[in-house]
């Protein structure tokens, strides 16, 4: 206990840099797995064309990498839920059919 006190002073702001650090991370994941951005960003390009601001050949080349970002992101989704529906299956020890039916949005 006595040692759990002395090493507080360093320990502690340890603990702190920690926990941020885990946040951070947590947030990047979330952003890096959010088709938001790349909505959003879609969507101001195209408003840039059509007011002039962008050409057509710079939008060409920005919406084709955007739109490999965004499949990628609906392939990790579509991986990640076929991963949650196998360790279901595998907890409950059944042998039965798995169906996994995708929401539109992530097709």
């Amino acid at each position: 206990m006595l040692l759990k006190l002395l090493t507080l002073p360093v320990s502690l702001p340890a603990s702190g840099i920690r926990f941020c650090l885990d946040k951070v991370i947590e947030m990047a994941e979330a952003e890096a797995n959010s088709e938001e951005p790349i909505k959003e960003e879609l969507l101001e390009m195209q408003i840039a064309l059509e007011e002039g601001r962008m050409d057509e050949r710079a939008y060409t080349a920005r919406e084709t990498v955007l739109l490999a970002r965004l499949r990628e992101i609906r392939e990790r989704h579509r991986a990640l839920a076929r991963e949650q529906v196998e360790e279901r299956v595998v907890e409950e020890g059944q042998g039965s059919r798995v169906v996994i039916e995708i929401p539109e949005e992530l097709r």
